[in-house]
């Protein structure tokens, strides 16, 4: 049942930090993959004189520590320095990092953004001094970055979509949680809501915002299902929104509704593993911070790296659950 999908193949003050990287011409982004351009070493940039900085929205959530330990692997093979930081869920904080990494020196920043829009401004700025911005899984809207690396998100919500159809035979009634806040959920949504549309007869009962915080998705979920007991589907298109529509089903005895998930989080795949979830989309987030900091350095050397990245996904199930096990394990050591 694997499917994939086609490989197209972020700070407090920081001076004292970066006062080691001197000047060097960046590189330029392509629109494709085709084509890097090789430089001569002796023009390349120390590989000891580079240091990133990077800035995740949070970093507590498994999906972010097994980005950052690709981060942090990719920068100890290159002997870059790498400075960690979380904005810890504060979109004020990242905004503020940002800056800081601007006016420390740094040449490239690499970013998952809290809030999509709101970091903009600040990587406006950054771009505007000619810092590369680096962007993970969720990139920023109203910049653009220099190379953006995620899974391809709008194939994630076909993949979710396509399953359902599978299932239900084309006809029936599901209902859809969202939030226009991130990039990869909306991303999802359109995938998602655009199979449906386009390659069946199923009825999209309900849809509403909330997928983004597992409460929010609870309370949501209990609301359409009070409205619509009768669905016989109700995917979830990242974590938070699969476990939370999953503890309303549970709690409203309903039977027999197909649930979906994303990411190969503990709890998404105990979900799949006892049959909660029927399937789940895994992504790789250790190869997005693996690959930002290959490309930043890339970039830093005057390299061609490609505007846009997308990572393989794959279905993950109840018969392949255990060889995600045990590579997330493999991930967070």
């Amino acid at each position: 049942m694997k499917k994939k999908i086609l490989s197209v193949l972020c700070c407090a003050a920081l001076a004292v930090s970066f006062a080691g990287c001197g000047s060097n011409d960046a590189g330029t982004a392509s629109s494709s993959a085709a084509g890097v351009t090789e430089v001569k070493e002796s023009e390349s940039k120390a590989k000891s004189d580079i240091a990133l900085g990077i800035s995740f929205g949070q970093n507590v959530h498994p999906f972010f520590k097994a980005m950052q330990k690709g981060a942090e692997d990719a920068a100890k093979e290159l002997g870059v320095e790498l400075v960690v930081q979380s904005a810890d869920s504060s979109v004020e904080k990242q905004t503020t990092q940002i800056e800081n990494l601007v006016q420390s020196g740094v040449k490239a920043i690499l970013l998952n953004p809290y809030d999509s829009a709101a970091v903009a401004p600040a990587c406006q700025a950054a771009l505007d001094k000619n810092i590369g911005i680096f962007t993970m899984d969720i990139t920023v809207d109203g910049a653009e970055a220099t190379s953006f690396i995620a899974s391809d998100n709008v194939k994630i919500g076909e993949m979710l979509a396509q399953y359902i159809d599978e299932q239900l035979g084309g006809k029936g009634k599901i209902a859809l949680l969202v939030d226009p806040s991130v990039s990869s959920l909306k991303d999802r949504e359109k995938g998602f809501t655009d199979y449906i549309k386009a390659k069946t007869q199923i009825e999209m009962v309900a849809t509403q915002n909330g997928a983004i915080e597992r409460t929010k998705s609870l309370e949501s979920a209990e609301t359409i299902l009070q409205a619509h007991p009768d669905i016989q589907a109700f995917p979830g298109i990242n974590e938070n929104s699969a476990l939370g529509i999953a503890s309303a089903v549970k709690a409203s005895g309903l039977k027999d509704i197909i649930l979906t998930g994303v990411d190969a989080t503990e709890d998404v795949m105990n979900g799949i593993k006892d049959e909660t979830l029927a399937i789940g989309v895994a992504q790789d987030p250790y190869q997005m911070g693996y690959e930002s900091v290959k490309n930043a350095v890339k970039w830093i050397n005057g390299e061609t790296v490609d505007k846009e990245i997308k990572l393989e996904c794959e279905y993950m199930t109840k018969d392949n659950i255990q060889e995600y096990i045990d590579r997330e394990a493999q991930y967070l050591k």
